[in-house]
């Protein structure tokens, strides 16, 4: 019983490995298509996650747009489809990636599954084009795997049927917690290092908003004189360029390349402060004792804002600096890994492919029986 399991980009690599795993682990048959949304990227998380797609489309572009992204996809992921006849669709958050396939799996009648439903911020430009991605993608879905009660709220006052909506967790804390007991992690969190992990990309800051968030690390620099900054700079001109223009040259900030999975769970899990604007982060970083400082006006993950984990800092250079000083002057955690995670134990992706073994083995048993494996919608 053949599922499609789509990924694009790195963090739909990242959430949709442990799925793939468990979906296999369930004797059901994972195909994995790349479209190659992010292509360098999405390969430096494929491989020390130990997946190899079944096909690629390497769709990537130089300055590409969404719209070039989205029909590109719309134009080869169909065809693909129809031969493959996978009984379900896999799509991952909140990428281009997963709204196009998604699209294109709702018209052939294929039932698609979308892995971390209903985050939401309900402002159609923070983040962009994200918001309005996900929130599409939600009403062509048969099952809804939201990865919190908060986001199965979303989700029913959405309209969307409860039936259709599972609380899973959320598969990102499945594969940190993987790779992590792959490289014999200590059973507590390390001393404390003097380093800010930075991680930044998103569309909406660039311009203005990101140079006044570099300037609060600017500042910061200056204020803590001992203090080092580890920036795995996203391969985007408008986040490279700026990058390159203020810290070139900064014996103190350490520019480089996007890591690979592995290193970068490393890297976080030794990290004093975290500055980002990644929502990746903001769910892995709880399993490890660390604090996010988000640089956003909203996110769509608040869980861990109410717990105390995470805290939202803005755009703006002087709130930014004065959260940075104070996160600096934080007491490290010193308990047992992992610590609870607002966002799942880690077994999310076990739940997610028990629930699709239970609602498609009758479907599966039936259409067997008549000689034809074709998809079919699924009654909700």
């Amino acid at each position: 019983m053949r599922i499609a399991v789509i990924v694009g980009t790195r963090p739909e690599a990242v959430k949709m490995a442990p799925v793939h795993r468990a979906l296999v682990a369930a004797k059901l048959e994972p195909v994995l298509i790349s479209t190659g949304q992010h292509l360098d990227l999405l390969r430096s998380a494929l491989v020390p996650l130990e997946l190899a797609p079944a096909y690629e489309l390497a769709l990537m572009m130089p300055n590409q747009t969404p719209n070039g992204i989205a029909s590109r996809i719309l134009e080869r992921m169909p065809p693909l489809l129809a031969e493959i006849k996978p009984a379900a669709v896999l799509v991952q958050g909140d990428t281009t990636t997963a709204f196009a396939t998604a699209l294109a799996a709702y018209h052939l009648g294929i039932p698609v599954g979308h892995v971390e439903a209903g985050l939401r911020t309900y402002d159609d430009l923070n983040p962009f084009p994200e918001e309005a991605n996900r929130q599409l993608i939600a009403h062509l879905t048969r099952w809804s795997f939201a990865p919190t009660e908060l986001a199965k709220q979303n989700l029913l006052a959405e309209r969307i049927a409860a039936q259709r909506i599972h609380v899973t967790g959320n598969t990102a804390v499945d594969s940190l917690l993987w790779m992590l007991e792959r490289q014999n992690a200590p059973a507590s969190a390390p001393e404390r290092a003097p380093y800010l992990l930075l991680t930044l990309h998103r569309r909406e800051s660039f311009g203005k908003p990101l140079r006044d968030i570099l300037g609060a690390v600017t500042d910061f620099l200056v204020a803590e004189p001992a203090a080092e900054i580890v920036w795995p700079v996203h391969p985007n001109p408008a986040v490279r360029a700026l990058a390159t223009e203020l810290f070139e040259h900064h014996p103190r900030v350490h520019l480089v390349a996007p890591l690979d999975y592995n290193l970068f769970a490393t890297t976080l899990a030794n990290a004093r402060t975290i500055l980002s604007d990644s929502g990746g982060v903001q769910e892995e970083a709880p399993s490890l004792g660390k604090r996010v400082l988000i640089a956003r006006e909203t996110t769509e993950r608040p869980e861990a804002v109410q717990s105390g984990h995470n805290t939202i800092v803005g755009r703006e250079r002087a709130p930014i600096l004065n959260a940075l000083l104070a996160a600096w002057q934080d007491p490290p955690y010193h308990g047992p890994l992992p610590c609870p995670n607002p966002y799942g134990d880690g077994h999310a992706a076990t739940r997610i492919a028990k629930i699709l073994t239970n609602d498609l083995l009758p479907w599966f048993d039936k259409a067997t029986e008549e000689g034809s494996i074709a998809p079919t919608v699924l009654a909700s």
